[in-house]
């Protein structure tokens, strides 16, 4: 008894190595608890049966079939135990097959569905997000709003879109009941937050929208225009720090706070309030103006009002080459304009800036300086004469006719 106690103290610490490791890696110590006893239990069943009269089981090859049969639950009963002592064993090796096995199957099933509760809750793996579609806060009716987005971006997929809000879970079900927005990814937490805006990589986006988000706060209160203006301020100054590269367009309230934003190098504000008194303002002229830009802008109309890049052959070349090059060779495509420094306000103000100091004129290059300064991205110019001169960082603004839109 003694000798046992001694052996028993010196086992102790291996128990207490055992214990930590089944508590940290459960699913390893089962497969090695199972597979141990597949082994070493057939071993002893082939050396029971061995001295047993009328045996089955006559190599380990039969020995190691039985007991993983055995241990499965299978029972094929073509190798069997016949010894008192073998039966006794395929008892143990019964026991341990149903523990390790439900150990296993509750480590894979809970991995499983952990993955799903990330995901809905908004667990995002960044490291596969690339040239991905990122859009910052809510609004009303946003399902209805993404299919416009997928429906205006025909090379955008809904996987590529990444929405960063704080709605209530409740939000998010007709987005996910709606089939062509399936596999939106969703990020749970204020978009405004410098830690939030890094779990959607904008580095690597290829745009940004920032939503005038009027969502209620934890306690139910709807923020005022001067709050949601305020939050689209500072997630736009984070993202100016973050993604320096990356596009962003954001949507405004007040006009007046336009200036922060341009602060913050947004390529794109958005007007909305403004827009929408312009648009039924129009409608006052009975011209059907309202319908021309209803038809342009409608993911639903054939005939939609977009930019394209223009070949590196028509820059500094005169804009009625590219008139008649459109009419030439591009069916169902009219150019209606240009928009000059478009794209990413930060590489175009540096290009600006560089050729601007191509001059030892002090005098030219005070002029050139000023007016980088005053450039306005994204600026539209239409009504061109013919002669004139097409600049570097210019989009074609078209009118395309993408045929009949099928709408389900």
């Amino acid at each position: 008894m003694k000798r046992l106690a001694e052996n028993m103290k010196r086992l102790a610490p291996w128990a207490q190595v055992f214990r930590q490791e089944l508590i940290r890696r459960p699913l390893l110590v089962a497969l090695l608890f199972v597979g141990t006893s597949w082994w070493a239990i057939s071993a002893l069943v082939l050396y029971f049966e061995s001295q047993a009269p009328d045996h089955n089981i006559n190599s380990f090859g039969d020995s190691l079939w039985w007991g993983i049969v055995t241990l499965l639950t299978v029972g094929y009963g073509d190798k069997y135990p016949v010894s008192a002592a073998g039966r006794i064993a395929a008892g143990f090796l019964m026991v341990s097959g149903v523990v390790g096995i439900a150990i296993v199957t509750a480590k894979i099933s809970s991995f499983f569905l952990e993955r799903a509760l990330r995901e809905r809750r908004g667990f995002v793996d960044t490291t596969r997000l690339r040239n991905h579609f990122v859009i910052c806060g809510w609004k009303n009716e946003m399902a209805e709003f993404l299919q416009h987005v997928l429906g205006s971006n025909r090379s955008l997929r809904d996987e590529d879109i990444v929405l960063l809000n704080n709605a209530a879970e409740d939000m998010f079900d007709a987005i996910r009941e709606t089939p062509a927005l399936k596999k939106i990814k969703i990020v749970k937490g204020d978009f405004f937050s410098e830690m939030n805006l890094r779990k959607v990589e904008p580095q690597r986006a290829r745009k940004i929208l920032i939503l005038a988000d009027a969502t209620p706060n934890a306690k139910g209160e709807i923020p005022t225009i001067t709050e949601a203006d305020a939050r689209t301020i500072m997630a736009a100054m984070t993202l100016n720090n973050l993604a320096r590269g990356t596009p962003v367009a954001a949507e405004l309230l007040d006009p007046q706070m336009e200036s922060y934003l341009r602060l913050a190098q947004v390529n794109e504000i958005i007007f909305s309030r403004d827009y929408t008194r312009m648009i039924v303002a129009l409608a006052s002229t009975g011209t059907g103006v309202t319908n021309v830009f209803h038809d342009l802008i409608s993911s639903k109309s054939p005939h939609f009002i977009g930019t394209e890049a223009i070949a590196e052959q028509f820059v500094r070349h005169k804009y009625g080459d590219l008139v008649q090059y459109y009419l030439q060779n591009r069916t169902g495509v009219e150019l209606i304009g240009l928009l000059e420094y478009s794209g990413n306000s930060h590489e175009a103000k540096e290009k600006a800036l560089r050729r601007a100091q191509h001059t030892t004129n002090i005098k030219e290059l005070v002029s050139n300086l000023n007016a980088v300064k005053a450039m306005r991205f994204n600026q539209p110019k239409f009504c061109l004469p013919a002669d004139y001169v097409i600049q570097e960082d210019t989009m074609a603004i078209v009118i395309e006719n993408r045929g009949e839109i099928h709408v389900a």
